[in-house]
C-alpha cells in the first residue's frame, strides 16, 4: 500500500480526530480511505446520472424528430403541464419506495 502525505486544514484535522475519538475509525488513514471511497461512489453516481440524462435527451430529440412533441399555446400552459408531470413523477417515486 502506498504512503501519501496530505496536508489538512485545521478544521479537517479536527474533524478527522473527532471521528477517531468517537470510535468511528481507528486512525486517520481509515478516515481518508472512507472519504476517497465516498468520492469514488459519488463520481460513479454522477456518471450514471449523466448517462441517463444523455439517453433521455436522445429519446426526447428522437421523439421530436418523429413529430411526437407536445405543443403549448402559452408559457402558463407549459408550466401547468410541467407541474403535473413533476407531481406524477414524484408520486411514482413514492409508490416505488413504499413497495420496496
Amino acid at each position: 500500500m502506498a504512503t501519501v502525505n496530505v496536508q489538512l486544514t485545521d478544521q479537517m484535522e479536527a474533524f478527522v480526530q473527532s471521528r477517531i475519538e468517537l470510535g468511528y475509525y481507528g486512525d486517520a488513514a481509515e478516515v481518508v480511505r472512507e472519504g476517497l471511497r465516498l468520492l469514488e461512489e459519488r463520481d460513479r453516481e454522477d456518471d450514471e446520472k449523466l448517462e441517463w440524462l444523455r439517453a433521455a435527451a436522445k429519446e426526447g430529440f428522437d421523439e421530436l424528430d418523429r413529430g411526437e412533441g407536445i405543443g403549448f399555446e402559452s408559457a402558463d400552459e407549459m408550466d401547468a403541464y410541467l407541474e403535473q408531470f413533476t407531481a406524477d413523477v414524484f408520486s411514482e417515486i413514492r409508490a416505488g419506495r413504499a413497495s420496496a
